[in-house]
């Protein structure tokens, strides 16, 4: 069923503060990961893109509003943890 929210309102943040450290290390290292609304026939669903080095990708899944962003941390979770040891 979902929320009711106004079509292509950005979705709530989940982390806060020092839970943020795979996004900020993302954003520092050219790997930039956010969600978008679905414009067309899509209305209350939402997608992810990705863009490493300027090399943009979008998940082919389809979230919702509620559950978008834990997708979003998902994935600054899984590259940081993939690249951040190659620094170490």
């Amino acid at each position: 069923m979902g929320v009711k929210v106004q079509h292509g309102k950005f979705p709530i943040h989940h982390r806060h503060d020092n839970e943020l450290k795979s996004w900020n290390w993302c954003l520092g290292n050219s790997i930039l990961i956010g969600p978008f609304p679905g414009w067309k026939d899509d209305w209350g669903k939402w997608f992810i893109e990705i863009k490493i080095n300027g090399k943009r990708s979008v998940d082919p899944a389809e979230y919702t509003y509620e559950n978008v962003m834990h997708k979003v941390y998902e994935y600054c979770d899984y590259y940081y943890n993939k690249y951040k040891k190659d620094e170490e």
